[in-house]
């Protein structure tokens, strides 16, 4: 009885503490990377950025990547420390055996049996017991233990590299997604005053049509106008909010609706860009596609030591015993040990006909360190490529920024000039449909003009790669506007 109420106390213990322990499993390990949780202010560029950066997977991926690579780094350092085994056995055994030969087992069936041979075979056992240990260490391999902490230092500094170019890739995205943004709601300014505009001029068109002194066709085509000018404002719409989508993406924030500032990138940023010498070979990407070269020329040399004698030092003492009376005086009928020996000594391994399989992998790691040099020269032609692309874009958006404001000028002109065409009955509605037109599209164009050098700017930054000028231009410019 009192069994029985002890095991109902240690129950109903457990099941008050149950509830404890599953509130801490639920608990956030606070060692853990933590999402930051956005703010309720406006997003500046500098600031998506710096959430992108701390928030964005792939980061956390690269430096778990250049965390393993390290510990990989000291397990190939182990490889220098000796080995030190120790076995102890306690078996119940019989003693029938039989002179022969056994060869080495692939599957360690049949046991190591010792002793004099048996003409009989019998299932009486007894007692026996092993008890040893062995220090081996390499003394000297020709390199081969060094050339594999090679390949895995070479391995760490590609794994820098790669953090370094995830960092360029993940503010790249990052501020692109922003300029994207603010293009698309700079479009919806201008396509909201665009509507505005058109429902103006389509109620002084039906004023004229009620009042006789226009045609019923020109009311519906007013209509229509409006009408098409209400559809752009939605797509518009549509886009502004799919890049918002895209932006909170990139920031490490899928999901969540963030609020930017448009205004500072609706302005000119300085005419003289403050980029330094285009480097390629100093670019994140080539140093990456450098360093993989180095991992892969470094493996070669691992292979080609890997066919090398190597020099141990062995050492061993052990101690047997058997409850077998044959030629044997037994020590407490074998539980314990009877005899003991050491053994000390210098050993040679060379696996010889390792030589063809070696040659092989030789081969194959000298394919990938030609693929690798590949590799490296086409991110050079990319990175090449994508700095003139750079220039060209920015050049030529400073172009269009310089002539949209004419443009709005002579469009906004032109549009009131055919509005007093059509009100004193020297144009159609046409003339003045096709003034709307002109004008939209150039107040469009100037919306986005200052926010395409802004972009450009940032190809030009990340094609150099370093996106560090760019921001301190989206810095000042947001100190500006405030």
């Amino acid at each position: 009885m009192n069994f029985f109420r002890r095991l109902l106390i240690i129950l109903c213990c457990l099941l008050c503490c149950t509830p404890t322990y599953a509130a801490r499993e639920g608990q956030t390990d606070p060692g853990a990377t933590q999402l930051r949780e956005p703010i309720g202010a406006v997003y500046s560029l500098s600031a998506t950025v710096d959430t992108a950066m701390r928030n964005y997977p792939t980061l956390r991926r690269a430096r778990a990547r250049l965390g393993q690579s390290g510990a990989e780094v000291s397990l190939a350092r182990t490889a220098y420390l000796p080995s030190l085994d120790v076995l102890a056995q306690e078996v119940r055994t019989t003693t029938n055996n039989v002179a022969g030969t056994i060869f080495p087992q692939p599957l360690n069936v049949i046991p190591t049996q010792t002793g004099p041979a048996n003409d009989t075979s019998s299932f009486k056992s007894v007692f026996a017991n092993n008890y040893g240990t062995n220090f081996s260490w390499m003394l000297y391999d020709w390199g081969q233990r060094h050339s594999s902490v090679v390949v895995a230092r070479d391995q760490v500094a590609q794994a820098n590299e790669n953090i370094k170019l995830t960092e360029l890739d993940v503010a790249a995205a990052a501020a692109g997604a922003y300029l994207a943004n603010v293009e698309t709601k700079v479009t919806i300014k201008a396509q909201q005053a665009t509507v505005d505009r058109m429902q103006a001029w389509d109620l002084v068109v039906h004023t004229l049509v009620d009042k006789g002194l226009r045609a019923g066709v020109d009311a519906a085509r007013a209509d229509a106008d409006l009408s098409n000018a209400k559809i752009l404002l939605i797509e518009s719409e549509r886009a502004a909010q799919l890049a918002g989508v895209d932006l909170a993406e990139t920031m490490g924030l899928a999901g969540v609706q963030v609020a930017i500032d448009d205004t500072p990138w609706t302005k000119r940023p300085i005419e003289k860009t403050p980029f330094k010498g285009f480097n390629p070979e100093m670019h994140p990407l080539a140093l990456l596609r450098s360093a993989e070269v180095d991992t892969a020329h470094a493996q070669i040399i691992a292979v080609e030591k890997s066919y090398r004698p190597r020099l141990w030092f062995h050492s061993g003492i052990w101690s047997r015993g058997s409850g077998s009376r044959i030629d044997a005086h037994p020590v407490a009928d074998g539980i314990l040990p009877q005899n003991a020996n050491y053994v000390v000594g210098f050993g040679i391994d060379f696996p010889i006909l390792n030589y063809y399989p070696i040659k092989a992998k030789e081969r194959g790691a000298r394919q990938n360190e030609i693929a690798e040099h590949a590799n490296y020269d086409l991110a050079i032609q990319e990175i090449t490529r994508n700095n003139a692309r750079a220039r060209v874009l920015l050049d030529n958006a400073r172009r269009l920024a310089n002539e949209t404001p004419v443009l709005i000028t002579a469009a906004k002109d032109n549009e009131t000039k055919a509005f007093e065409r059509y009100r004193v009955g020297l144009s159609n509605i046409l003339e003045v449909a096709e003034a709307q037109r002109i004008l939209q599209n150039a107040l469009v164009q100037d919306g986005v003009a200052q926010v395409r050098i802004w972009r450009s700017i940032l190809a030009a930054a990340y094609a150099n790669g370093d996106l560090r000028p760019f921001l301190e231009l989206a810095k000042q410019a947001e100190a500006t506007s405030k």
